[in-house]
């Protein structure tokens, strides 16, 4: 019996934990929007007793901050990637960790990635494609996005493309 796969080692740089919380005022933004405008409606309603607007408020304002805190720490403490001679292994995830492992000779090509958002804390991202889909490894420094995104589409050559 063939021992299992270890183990990714590679992390993501710390930068990438303020990349995921900013990402994460995508959810909480309309989170709080809906909450404050239900705890309005509820102040101008003749029968609400006072309490639940404030709950309502208290209750948005916790799961943001609670949210804001908590799940970029997670993603980024749960982000691992490791690139071997014949795969390429991702581990992410926040309360559900999924493992991919992408055989390199699936791989049909390899870009890196930019957005706004990234650039403006220097990071890129690098996205395999293969005939499945695609797979992100996000919030690396330029430097390294580059090596791997060059080291990957090294792997991936095929015999005959030599």
């Amino acid at each position: 019996m063939e021992a299992a796969t270890p183990e990714p080692t590679q992390r993501l740089p710390r930068q990438a934990r303020v990349l995921f919380a900013l990402y994460s005022l995508g959810w909480a933004a309309p989170l709080l929007l809906v909450a404050f405008t239900a705890a309005g409606a509820l102040d101008r309603a003749d029968d609400a007793s006072g309490w639940a607007p404030l709950a309502i408020r208290a209750a948005a304002v916790a799961i943001v901050l609670l949210g804001l805190l908590l799940e970029p720490q997670r993603r980024w403490r749960n982000w691992r990637y490791e690139l071997r001679d014949e795969e390429i292994d991702l581990r992410r995830g926040v309360l559900v960790v999924t493992r991919t492992l992408i055989p390199t000779i699936r791989v049909q090509h390899v870009d890196t990635k930019r957005t706004w958002l990234a650039d403006q804390l220097g990071l890129r991202a690098v996205v395999i494609h293969t005939a499945g889909g695609s797979h992100t490894i996000p919030a690396l420094p330029p430097a390294t996005a580059a090596e791997i995104r060059d080291r990957i589409a090294q792997l991936a050559q095929r015999p005959d493309d030599v």
